[in-house]
């Protein structure tokens, strides 16, 4: 904007404004910031008046100017800087009055006079901030440097969400692709019951019944209500159910082992009364006609422990109840059932809502997950299977009894030919077999038949993520608790991958198991030759533990009773309701101490470094 004319300095400047001034490239609204000075110092002391003066020289001067683009400022105009007229011309000053002086290159003996104010004088806080600044700025660049790469080939989102039972599963195989992809990913689970998960995968009317999310999980098939949603969407949806793995349903309880008088064993029609109310107390005559050793105290009530929300380990219990006891169980079945509203039922928020709450509450029973109540070390009862043979899920897991339900299934023409057909009438309880357990489920992803119109480099971490995990080369579904597929149950899960149609744009995912020299970089490749030090620690920590656990195991192994006789089974009991606090202890002071070494380590050889070059190693700290 144009400079002048300006009023003179000492008259009124009110009605000066910069609105609207000529100019091609000028700003409409421009604002000028003022000092405000008196006219007549005469009053003010010589050295009041020389730091005033001094203030308004280094604001008007060259380095005051200089800082005006760092606060978003502008410099003011040759032509509007009159300060050095004003002061020569316009202000009165008091007698005696000895300016200020500015040292900006080195003057000896003169930069030191008292009336010198030196540029190479510095505070440590100033110091500090223009560190701080000269920081921020370099990380600035390392950003922006960052970001350029990003942009090259963007971050990479899947997210799924579904049953509980898979989600240490899933995070772990989530891990070790985001660690050996060279491009970024960002995958995510949440782990929310198989009930939600089918509930965000089918969506709703805020969605358009489009998913919120890349894949659902469950360890129940899609349910015929939600099939029939989807399908009946214009245009048409379609979906696979891909078989990954088997898992046991177990039922515990929170009775005490000594009021017991061995295994508790419940047959399906007494599991039926007691999951709906009509057997209500431990002493009933049911229960002890089935366990003539059971010695509970009289009256004690029955805790029923259920899911709140939907959820397959609901689905599982509810099915085989009503298959094999129709006529004491009227509750229906689902992940998700109206249960009995009675003081005894109450509802748990998850897998770990049901472990707590069987340790927590004596007299209880529930149902989760059978590698999760092992796991935490809850009481099992014994269910009898088709065979009439009686065990907890535990022996028959042992017996390869989920494995033999897999296969029988799958010889029996159990699952449907056409992978995106209907599949909710699929279920594998009560299979034949003499070792089979009763309540068997499988663990599906479900997958859009159609991803057409996803994002190609998405579509291509999903096609990647299900042949990780139906694959399942690192051997992850054993290792958290479930049994792999048979072979021919493999190959529905193969067929059902096969059939989804992927962005014709797509460029797929190759692994690296062997090292390829150069085609190992390139983009599009998950290698097994990246690590990261997380999974590498956290492999270290599990295997002292294991190793720790072994040993505590042998110091416990013999015969029930010492050399006084004395009963163990209480000491035991003890025992074991603590081991899982005592090695998560032993696993902190093991991270703790390795991560000390590290430091120890990293000194040492700062210190060594140091003295080989005949430095110090604390030098430039002074």
């Amino acid at each position: 904007a144009e400079a002048a004319p300006f009023p003179a300095a000492t008259d009124d400047w009110s009605s000066v404004n910069l609105y609207g001034k000529a100019g091609t490239n000028t700003w409409p609204i421009v604002l000028v910031s003022y000092l405000y000075l008196h006219k007549d110092w005469s009053s003010f002391s010589t050295e009041k008046a020389a730091v005033l003066k001094a203030f308004v020289d280094f604001v008007l001067g060259s380095e005051g100017q200089g800082m005006l683009s760092d606060f978003s400022f502008v410099v003011v105009p040759a032509a509007m800087n009159t300060w050095q007229s004003v002061w020569d011309n316009t202000i009165t000053k008091p007698t005696g009055f000895v300016p200020l002086t500015f040292e900006s290159n080195t003057e000896k003996w003169v930069g030191q006079g008292a009336n010198v104010v030196s540029s190479k004088r510095n505070s440590y806080s100033l110091w500090k901030l223009g560190d701080l600044e000269s920081s921020i700025n370099s990380m600035k660049e390392r950003l922006d440097s960052m970001q350029t790469h990003l942009d090259g080939y963007g971050i990479v989102p899947l997210h799924g969400s579904g049953t509980t039972n898979t989600k240490n599963w899933f995070a772990k195989a989530m891990k070790l692709m985001e660690e050996r992809a060279r491009v970024p990913l960002f995958l995510t689970y949440r782990a929310v019951g198989s009930g939600t998960g089918q509930k965000e995968f089918v969506g709703d009317s805020n969605s358009g019944y489009k998913s919120y999310s890349h894949f659902g999980a469950g360890d129940i098939p899609m349910s015929g209500t939600h099939f029939q949603t989807m399908t009946s969407q214009t245009p048409l949806e379609s979906m696979v159910h891909i078989p990954l793995a088997l898992g046991a349903i177990g039922v515990f309880h929170s009775v005490p082992d000594g009021e017991i008088g061995g295994s508790l064993k419940l047959d399906a029609c007494l599991l039926a009364k007691i999951f709906s109310g009509q057997v209500e107390t431990w002493d009933h005559a049911d229960i002890k006609a089935q366990n003539p050793g059971i010695n509970v105290p009289a009256g004690s009530k029955i805790k029923v422990f259920h899911r709140r929300l939907g959820s397959s380990s609901t689905g599982g219990t509810t099915g085989y109840l009503l298959k094999k006891c129709p006529e004491h169980w009227s509750l229906g079945a689902g992940s998700s059932i109206s249960w009995p509203a009675k003081s005894t039922f109450k509802a748990v928020e998850g897998s770990p809502g049901m472990q707590s709450a069987l340790k927590d509450n004596q007299y209880g029973i529930g149902y989760l997950d059978a590698g999760h109540g092992h796991d935490f070390g809850l009481s099992e009862v014994a269910l009898t299977n088709l065979a009439g043979q009686t065990r907890t899920s535990k022996e028959s897991i042992a017996l390869g009894g989920v494995a033999e339900a897999g296969t029988a299934a799958a010889n029996g023409n159990v699952f449907p030919t056409d992978v995106s057909a209907d599949w909710s009438s699929v279920n594998l309880y009560d299979m034949a077999g003499d070792s089979t357990w009763p309540i068997v489920l499988v663990s599906y992803l479900y997958v859009k038949k159609d991803q057409s119109a996803t994002n190609p480099k998405t579509a291509a971490a999903l096609k990647a993520f299900i042949k990780m995990v139906v694959d399942d080369t690192d051997g992850m579904a054993q290792q958290f608790g479930f049994t792999p597929p048979s072979a021919d149950l493999k190959r529905l899960s193969n067929s059902a991958a096969d059939a989804i149609a992927y962005p014709s744009t797509m460029q797929a995912f190759d692994v690296e198991s062997s090292t390829n020299a150069y085609g190992g970089m390139a983009t599009n490749v998950i290698s097994l030759k990246r690590h990261s030090y997380d999974i590498y620690d956290s492999s270290v920590t599990q295997d002292a533990v294991t190793k720790l656990r072994e040993s505590l195991s042998s110091l416990t192994s013999g015969d029930d009773h010492d050399d006084h006789g004395h009963d163990r089974d209480h000491e035991m009991s003890e025992y074991n309701d603590t081991l899982p606090v005592v090695l998560s202890v032993v696993a902190l002071v093991i991270s703790l101490l390795s991560g000390c070494m590290g430091c120890l380590a990293f000194r040492a050889a700062s210190k060594s470094r140091a003295l080989n070059d005949g430095s110090s190693p604390y030098a430039g700290r002074a």
